[in-house]
């Protein structure tokens, strides 16, 4: 329909009532209401939010005090590895998802005892479900605070493995041959530390156990798979139970204060405060984290012009938020006061600006990551 059309359309319509003083003050009224519900929500979340967060670092703190007790320098699982220890913390299981790599250390265990204990383990860890990680760890825990976990999923945490060597026993098997062992003796005690190289190729498969939710996804909120890919690779190297002090959850690193909060406004209609366990489903956490890249591209960064520089902010603003974004290229949080200056530019200027100018090295360092990322996952997509 076009203007002349859509005027001639509107003039067919019946005309209102003109607005009494009354009538114009309810408005108004009405209107401050709206306004005051809408202040009282957000701050209701922000309240949530740093009582919840509050808690974390308190249950962080404790365990890591606890484990401190038994261990030099405890593990705690975050963004690049997950961490379990038995319940007398005499053994700790690592998995390393960045050096690709699991590592099992035992306490005052020699090292002619510890082989009949490792395949035991390594067949008890492959066929450990994401649930009962997360149920397991002592952080988690307080923080579900009587959660049923409804959200949580019993998909296998390294099924990966088993289907790169043709079964468990197989797996089982070749990883224990794989074992390169070593003797240590800590402040904390003997130590017999076993560490396990994995497959060069296998964080390719891990990837996959992730693609049909990442194309589901990203086909939901209508970007680029391989975005979704690239930023998963960057922020968890898909680690499904990945963490961070911030603290951020998941797949996609969702901070259940500025990106979940957003993206479940942009998703349902209602911002709320999104819980751990419902981070740690993968599909959840792949649909909010591409909810809130759409978002990005779509609403806060819509008014830079060319594609591919909408892009490259895109993903620097899902690091460090629009405002930083803004100041590499204006020296102020004004995204508003920054589209003229970017609009002024080519894409590579953007970037470039982007690599150089952000305010903190791991967002410029994560421009980068990621750019390299979505080329490779953009090849093995097509």
């Amino acid at each position: 329909m076009n203007r002349r059309q859509l005027i001639a359309k509107l003039a067919l319509l019946p005309m209102a009532a003109p607005l009494t003083l009354h009538s114009k003050t309810a408005l108004a009224s009405s209107f401050e209401d709206y306004v005051k519900a809408q202040q009282a929500g957000v701050q209701q979340i922000k309240d949530e939010f740093e009582s919840y967060k509050e808690d974390y670092l308190n249950a962080f703190n404790d365990y890591k005090a606890q484990l401190s007790k038994e261990w030099d320098n405890p593990e705690i699982s975050n963004q690049k590895a997950w961490v379990e220890y038995s319940n007398d913390l005499q053994k700790k299981t690592v998995v390393d998802y960045v050096n690709n790599e699991i590592r099992i250390s035992y306490k005052n265990t020699s090292a002619t005892v510890y082989f009949q204990k490792l395949k035991n383990d390594i067949s008890t860890l492959l066929t450990k479900t994401e649930r009962e990680a997360v149920i397991a760890d002592p952080i988690n825990q307080k923080l579900m605070k009587g959660n049923n976990s409804q959200h949580l999923q019993n998909n296998t945490l390294l099924s990966e493995i088993p289907m790169m060597y043709g079964s468990s026993e197989e797996a089982e098997q070749k990883l224990a041959t794989a074992a390169v062992v070593k003797e240590e003796t800590t402040p904390k005690g003997e130590v017999t530390a076993v560490k396990i190289p994995l497959p060069v190729n296998l964080p390719f498969k891990r990837a996959e156990k992730y693609l049909a939710s990442a194309k589901e996804s990203a086909q939901n909120w209508n970007i680029e798979t391989a975005l979704v890919m690239a930023i998963t690779h960057t922020e968890s190297h898909f680690n499904p139970l990945a963490r961070s002090h911030i603290p951020a959850f998941g797949l996609m690193q969702i901070v259940p204060s500025s990106a979940g909060k957003d993206a479940s406004k942009y998703m349902t209609g209602e911002s709320r405060l999104l819980t751990s366990d419902e981070l740690y489903n993968p599909h959840f956490n792949l649909d909010t984290g591409s909810a809130y890249l759409s978002m990005l591209q779509t609403r806060y960064l819509r008014g830079i012009i060319n594609p591919q520089s909408r892009l490259y902010c895109a993903i620097a603003a899902y690091n460090t938020g629009t405002g930083n974004v803004a100041k590499a290229f204006i020296g102020r949080a004004s995204m508003q006061s920054a589209y003229r200056t970017i609009n002024q530019m080519p894409p590579e200027s953007v970037y470039q600006v982007l690599k150089h100018h952000l305010p903190y090295k791991e967002t410029r360092n994560y421009v980068v990551k990621v750019t390299r990322h979505l080329k490779k996952y953009r090849e093995l997509l097509s």
